[in-house]
């Protein structure tokens, strides 16, 4: 999976959740990417709420929006691994009664965004938000990087800044000595 990306000024948001059933709370990873797959800022925090796993999914993001507003976005794409959240956000289906508050604030919110749509992405795509969350188990409210990638994500979202980077050199620079332009597609 790799990044794909996005027109300036669109930002993307990946949101995920993590269910600490011993601690009773929620751990919620938020990973904010500019359109040149940049971490612009990232948000970990750990909920003290006995959640079962789609409320737990529900969590996420609310507080991605709530995130996104903070930090003055306006336009962007929030990702999320959960079909249903996806779905109740999208007026797609009915909302499962134990998210429906939730999804409706976060609905709600949306509203305040000049553009803004919700997608599914593949457990896989959402990796950074997904390791993010997991380490909210220690820490006593929330931790937040502005302008910085948390060391626990660079591995996953380093090489798809890389990977862009390449796609875009191999338009500019010639490959052989001649001067003809590579062929050979990135997977």
């Amino acid at each position: 999976m790799r990044w794909i990306p996005l027109d300036f000024p669109w930002y993307k948001i990946n949101t995920d959740a993590a269910v600490f059933s011993a601690s009773k709370s929620v751990g919620v990873g938020v990973v904010v990417c500019d359109h040149e797959g940049s971490v612009l800022a990232a948000l970990n925090k750990r909920m003290p709420l006995p959640l079962g796993p789609l409320e737990a999914e529900a969590k996420p993001t609310h507080e991605a929006v709530s995130f996104a507003k903070d930090i003055g976005l306006q336009d962007f794409i929030s990702e999320t691994d959960s079909t249903t959240i996806l779905n109740a956000l999208n007026d797609i289906s009915t909302t499962p009664t134990s998210i429906d508050n939730v999804m409706r604030d976060t609905h709600h919110s949306l509203q305040a965004f000049r553009k803004s749509w919700v997608q599914h992405v593949k457990r896989l795509g959402n990796r950074p938000a997904h390791t993010l969350a997991h380490p909210a188990k220690g820490i006593d409210d929330f931790v937040t990087w502005i302008e910085e990638t948390p060391p626990c994500i660079e591995p996953f979202v380093f090489p798809d800044t890389l990977s862009i980077a390449y796609e875009y050199m191999r338009y500019l620079v010639p490959c052989g000595g001649k001067g003809e332009a590579m062929e050979k597609e990135i997977d």
